[in-house]
């Protein structure tokens, strides 16, 4: 075979696709693969998903724990951004550039998502590891369902771009991946729902945040949370990432302790209730959908119980009242006045002070 017709593979396969077989070989965990070297999670899902460079101090560091020459890992490397960068420059021009138009590129690299290229070819390349796939054409196949749901839903209110909301899945995906968890368990997560409703009184998400992770941890969830990108108006997803473990995405697109809490609910109705081959994107579903219907109700019982909202229905609606009955139901009290609001009985512009909002640090 001369070199000129030496196969050249249609596919790109990054160093850290070895590093995820050898660590399912040997039983270990992505956790304690971070903890071995001594890396953040952050730095360990950009290697396994080729989103990241391997340099040197990998090279070296895998060479310790996995006996593999720096060379090697090293060479490993180079193919695969070369087979990145050869299939960026075989690929149509204006179709791949027509791609990455449909991708919030500035927001991926503000957000440390991808590397910002020093030119087209390489931004395409780059993006191309992000997702994991070798082609405009896989990338359109792989995310075919959030690309039409995205698509099918559209708002006067809020501009949805597919490529948005893919490039925001794809990141929660990457990093429920390196979350370790235990074997999913619907009724253990459905009997930690009591003290995730008591986490909504908390209202710093530094202090709440690594408790509602840890709680769905020991339930077989791995409970993300990203900012979308320009583009994605998604509040919330789930999806099962495999037989044992499930996702549950938040973006905290309202800033605001009503929605993000009434979300979290509502995807817990969808991991309980749902198909397990779904993918569930709150804010892109017809509300009328059955799917819909359950997931809202189960938020709501769940978050105000039968009594609660009988209570909601004759609470005088002053702040003192609206307090105290929150109080009683041990819940914080954005939610109260949020579903006071669903309700018809409070106008959506009062009492919002009440409410914590939230806000994203620079």
């Amino acid at each position: 075979m001369t070199a000129a017709s030496a196969f050249q593979p249609d596919w790109v396969s990054p160093p850290g696709a070895t590093v995820l077989d050898l660590l399912e070989e040997r039983g270990s965990t992505v956790g304690e693969f971070a903890t071995a070297t001594q890396r953040s999670i952050q730095e360990v899902s950009a290697l396994l998903y080729g989103s990241g460079a391997l340099n040197e101090a990998w090279a070296q560091q895998l060479s310790f724990l996995f006996g593999a020459s720096p060379a090697f890992w090293l060479r490993r490397e180079e193919q695969y951004r070369s087979n990145l960068e050869r299939l960026a420059q075989s690929a149509d021009d204006v179709g791949a550039q027509s791609w990455l138009s449909e991708l919030p590129i500035a927001d991926m690299v503000k957000f440390g998502w991808v590397e910002k290229g020093k030119d087209k070819g390489e931004t395409l390349a780059n993006a191309l590891a992000f997702f994991g796939v070798p082609s405009v054409e896989s990338w359109r196949s792989h995310y075919k369902l959030a690309l039409e749901s995205a698509a099918y839903r559209t708002s006067a209110a809020f501009e949805t771009r597919p490529g948005a909301v893919a490039a925001w899945l794809r990141r929660g995906e990457v990093a429920a991946r390196s979350i370790d968890c235990k074997q999913w368990n619907p009724e253990k997560f459905n009997a930690a729902l009591a003290a995730i409703r008591a986490l909504t009184r908390e209202p710093d998400p530094s202090r709440f945040l690594p408790e509602l992770t840890a709680l769905g941890r020991e339930c077989g969830v791995a409970i993300i949370v990203e900012r979308a990108p320009d583009g994605c108006r998604a509040s919330g997803a789930t999806k099962f990432l495999s037989t044992s473990k499930a996702l549950m995405l938040l973006s905290f697109r309202y800033l605001s302790d009503d929605q993000f809490w009434f979300t979290v609910f509502h995807e817990a109705g969808h991991l309980l209730l749902h198909s397990r081959q779904g993918l569930f994107l709150e804010g892109f579903e017809s509300p009328e959908g059955s799917a819909e219907r359950e997931a809202d109700g189960f938020a709501i019982r769940t978050l105000f119980t039968d009594s609660g909202l009988k209570q909601l229905e004759s609470v005088s609606l002053n702040q003192f009242s609206i307090a105290r009955l929150a109080k009683r139901l041990g819940i914080g009290i954005g939610p109260v006045v949020g579903q006071l609001q669903e309700m018809g009985r409070v106008q959506y512009n009062h009492f919002n002070y009440m409410k914590v909002r939230y806000k994203w640090q620079a």
